[in-house]
């Protein structure tokens, strides 16, 4: 008894002079630089027609707005397109405002008054891309300079549904099982994005026919050992910590580490979205298609992806972790420019026709 005291003794006495150094030497933060500098943000994706560059300045206390900006597209060394500005947005009301068109307007919050613009130039793999931003005449001017990496040469596919356990009890979902194969002789970092197309017919206010358009990207990947880094579980259940160390990798990032120079198959799922009806009465018919899409990115944008599935993590503890440093590319300012090459698979599903006939008015 008397050495379980002891014991005891020791460890309250450790913890407390551990507490105290560690608050003695607590470092304040000071922000690097107090003046504000240009952010230039850009996920491009060569696989798309359309990519978009936004642009803000930073702050001690937050974020601003830039006034006037150009933004210029450099391929190989040559200036090939003057990027479009796309008009502000429109500040958005509550949910309310689907019922009650006279609703008040929230404010418009800093970070959607950014600057957009938009790029209509195609961007092959191994090309030498450079993005430039102007603002404020002159005052700011930053650079961004990527490679468009390689894509895979192709993904092949399996879907069933199947029950899986969620938080609700046992629900039906759409596994997929895709393979790919690696790059060889390179190191490669890779993206899966899955996308849910969802077009519903029916009503809207007034009786008013009206189709309205969704796109859900939301995967499940807790069973598969790549994209789990080697700690799979079952039931979303077993991914409770209780210590919250554990990080749910939200952008679905991967390396070959795994496979290097072998194929390999991905095993993730997605909800069905029965019932999506998008606050619309008398829903006549939903139209659904599923795009499996594997992108090639480079290690900046897998360390980039990476620091923010830990910074959206529920379970990430500033107090208590260790500090997440976002990589930046962009010379003369802030942020970060990636650029992915994609292979992509697109199923278009039957049309859910639904029968209103029995129904009462605005019940379905």
């Amino acid at each position: 008894m008397k050495t379980r005291i002891c014991s005891l003794h020791l460890i309250i006495y450790i913890g407390i002079i551990l507490f105290s150094t560690s608050c003695e030497n607590e470092i304040p933060y000071t922000p690097a630089h107090s003046e504000p500098q240009l952010i230039m943000n850009a996920l491009l994706d060569a696989g798309e027609a359309e990519n978009y560059v936004y642009l803000n300045l930073s702050g001690t206390h937050g974020l601003s707005h830039v006034e006037e900006a150009t933004v210029n597209l450099y391929v190989n060394g040559k200036l090939v397109e003057k990027a479009e500005e796309l008009p502000p947005l429109k500040p958005i009301g509550s949910l309310d405002m689907v019922y009650d068109p006279n609703a008040p307007l929230n404010n418009l919050p800093e970070i959607a008054k950014r600057k957009k613009f938009r790029i209509t130039t195609p961007l092959k793999a191994g090309e030498q891309i450079c993005l430039e931003a102007i603002a404020e005449n002159g005052k700011y001017h930053t650079t961004a300079e990527v490679t468009v990496p390689y894509p895979v040469s192709s993904i092949q596919i399996d879907t069933c549904l199947i029950p899986i356990r969620v938080y609700s009890g046992w629900e039906t979902h759409r596994q997929f099982k895709i393979t790919l194969q690696d790059r060889p002789n390179e190191k490669n970092y890779y993206r899966l994005d899955i996308w849910n197309d969802i077009a519903v017919h029916g009503q809207y206010d007034s009786r008013i026919d009206t189709v309205l358009y969704a796109r859900e990207t939301a995967i499940i990947n807790r069973e598969d050992v790549i994209l789990t880094d080697g700690n799979p579980s079952s039931s979303e259940d077993d991914e409770d910590d209780f210590f919250g160390s554990y990080i749910e990798n939200k952008y679905n990032v991967f390396t070959d580490d795994r496979f290097s120079d072998a194929t390999c198959t991905l095993k993730v799922y997605t909800q069905l979205y029965h019932n999506y009806n998008l606050w619309l009465y008398n829903v006549t018919r939903r139209s659904k298609s599923i795009t499996v899409r594997l992108l090639s990115i480079s290690e900046a944008e897998f360390r980039y992806l990476k620091a923010l599935n830990t910074l959206e993590s529920g379970n990430y503890e500033e107090a208590l972790m260790e500090p997440v440093m976002i990589p930046s590319n962009v010379k003369g300012g802030l942020g970060f420019v990636g650029i992915s090459s994609e292979t992509r698979i697109t199923m278009q599903l039957p049309d859910e026709i639904i029968d209103n006939e029995n129904l009462p008015p605005y019940t379905q």
